[in-house]
């Protein structure tokens, strides 16, 4: 019977710790994350934000710049493209009109993807991680990546980011 009993209490103490330690790092959770080969402790995250950058530079000059939250980067830059196809139009004649679907930019461009996330929790007011995942592409004139493509590109970055952050620095659920 001794036996038994300890053995209960033995359980019943395990079970204890255990749940204990589920019970403390639900008030009191232990989100890291690395920032310049550091880790930092955010504790309790407040919010979180996810902060997009689209730069499309050509022969040494920026010809486009978005920065907007992920959720909407792709909305700002068909924006800005449209507008770019409506100045355009106004000094061609009727027949000669582009359309989102067939504008390209007539230089060789780079573009430039970038998004960091900026965290609000119990031990930063503000802390901005190093961007998620940085992309850079080249084009040549000769590819002709038309602002269809462009909106694109940037439509496939936005969801692989959503999805590397949901998965891997979401601490909000």
């Amino acid at each position: 019977m001794k036996k038994r009993t300890v053995i209960a209490i033995g359980i019943v103490i395990l079970l204890g710790v255990a749940g204990g330690r589920d019970l403390y790092t639900t008030f009191y959770p232990q989100h890291m994350i690395n920032i310049d080969g550091k880790r930092l402790h955010l504790g309790r995250v407040y919010s979180q934000h996810l902060l997009s950058t689209v730069v499309i530079t050509g022969d040494d000059e920026t010809l486009l710049t978005v920065t907007a939250p992920i959720t909407a980067v792709v909305k700002q830059v068909t924006v800005k493209l449209q507008n770019e196809v409506k100045e355009g139009n106004q000094s061609l004649p009727d027949g000669a009109k582009m359309q989102l679907a067939t504008a390209y930019f007539n230089t060789n461009i780079t573009l430039h993807l970038s998004t960091v996330v900026t965290y609000n929790t119990q031990h930063y007011a503000s802390i901005s991680m190093l961007p998620l995942e940085a992309v850079t592409v080249n084009y040549t004139v000769n590819d002709e990546l038309q602002f269809n493509d462009i909106i694109e590109l940037v439509q496939r970055y936005q969801n692989k980011i959503q999805q590397i952050f949901n998965n891997e620095y979401n601490f909000i659920n």
